[in-house]
């Protein structure tokens, strides 16, 4: 008789698990982090340059016109509200604010 003892196929379903601690040219976690991008504030993530996201209260009869705008002629609230703005301060003449 054989002192081994034979081993069948499948006998350990373990066995694809490795000793971890073998693997010593892995770098920990914290040395891996991808560095950050510059400092950008939340209310411009994700936005093209020159836009930001800001909140404002409107009148509920307003906001139901800027939808249905928005609906009829396939375009985005955003797209809506900026035609209105752009026509509005067209040809204003606008002093800058002190800040």
């Amino acid at each position: 008789m054989k002192d081994k003892k034979q081993v069948r196929l499948g006998s350990d379903p373990l066995s694809w698990i490795r000793d971890s601690r073998e693997q010593r040219n892995v770098e920990p976690v914290q040395q891996r982090r991808i560095p950050k991008q510059e400092h950008q504030p939340k209310t411009k993530m994700g936005l093209r340059p020159g836009w930001i996201r800001a909140t404002f209260i409107v009148r509920e009869d307003f906001l139901e016109k800027i939808k249905a705008v928005s609906y009829w002629e396939r375009k985005d609230i955003k797209q809506v509200i900026d035609e209105a703005l752009a026509g509005y301060l067209k040809n204003k003449k606008i002093k800058s604010r002190p800040r």
